[in-house]
This record gives C-alpha cells, structure tokens and sequence, in this order.
C-alpha cells in the first residue's frame, strides 16, 4: 500500500510518501561513493513511467546545467530508468543534481535512510525481474572536464558495457551494498 499526500506551509512545499509493504526481496547495486572519501558519482533512478525522449531531454538539460559528462542509461524494469554520469563530485553537488532531476523521490532522499549515506543502483535480480541492463548513452559535450570514477567504470565493464573514461580518478573497487526491498513490479 501507498499514500502520497502533499501540502504547502507558507511558501514551502511539502511531500509525505509513505510505503506499506514487507521488504521481503533481497537484491544488491552499486554505491555511489567512491571508496574511502567522501566523493560520490551521480546516480538517477526513475521507478515511474518516464518515456525515453523525455529522459533524453532531462539529461541533456542536466549535463548543461551542472557542466557534466556523459549519462549511461539502463532499463530497470519494462518503465524504470537509471541514469549514471561517472563525474566525481562531492556529495552537495551529486544531491544538487539530483534536486534538479525528476527522478524517483524516494530514491533523492536515500542518504538520509541509508546508513552508508550513499545512493544505491540495483545491479543484481530482484525477486522475478532480471538485472538493469544497457539501453543507450547520452553523450555530453562536458565528457572528460571532470575527474571521472575508475571504479564504477570497471563496474560497468564486469557487467558488459564498454567505458572509456578521459580522466579516470580513484581506486578499482566500488562497494557493493546488499538490501532489502519490496516486491514492486514497476
């Protein structure tokens, strides 16, 4: 069960989500942070029906805005979106970013329930659905301007996907972080 209720207090606005349902279905995904410092990549995860011309456009805006590189985008789900942008940020300006996005509300406030304070991206089965896999990059003409994470790139390239970064940056380990989760079938 789901309820969603929004209301406003003066001028700010406010939304209450609240999931009722057993996080019966054990999964794992990559963190975002990379390994022993406080740097994060930027993760979006898009759980609701989104189509991919108006995820194109979304990323595109975002890579002008934040001065970005390239997104990854993988199908999670026959409606669900990831996008990953291999860029080292701090973790302000990852949240900045996905402040910005209209990606899955929950999914922006998971630093503040996840006692790694990172975001998380399935990458494993999760009950009867498969892993993410590759649907398309939307290349950026800020790739390479930024320190990109080495870690996640080999991530990825364990998984299938071809990565090649211009400016790799860190170690060749990404954490790996194993959850629970509901039996949504989004």
């Amino acid at each position: 069960m789901e309820w969603i209720h929004g209301f406003r207090i003066r001028s700010l606005g406010f939304l209450l989500k609240f999931v009722l349902g057993r996080m019966t279905i054990k999964t794992s995904g990559v963190s975002s942070r990379l390994v022993g410092t406080s740097l994060h990549v930027t993760f979006l995860d898009y759980d609701s029906a989104i189509s991919d011309n108006r995820l194109r456009e979304e990323l595109v805006w975002l890579q002008e805005l934040f001065k970005i590189g390239n997104f990854i985008v993988l199908k999670s789900s026959e409606f669900g979106r990831h996008a990953i942008c291999l860029d080292v940020l701090t973790g302000s300006e990852v949240l900045e970013i996905i402040r910005a996005s209209n990606c899955d509300t929950m999914f922006k406030n998971a630093p503040l329930i996840n006692p790694k304070r990172s975001w998380v991206l399935r990458f494993a089965e999760k009950g009867s659905k498969g892993p993410p896999t590759y649907l398309y990059t939307v290349e950026s003409k800020y790739e390479g301007e930024n320190l990109q994470s080495l870690a996640h790139a080999k991530f990825l390239q364990k998984h299938d996907l071809k990565v090649e970064l211009k400016q790799p940056f860190g170690t060749d380990d990404a954490e790996i972080q194993i959850y629970y989760t509901n039996n949504k079938l989004k």
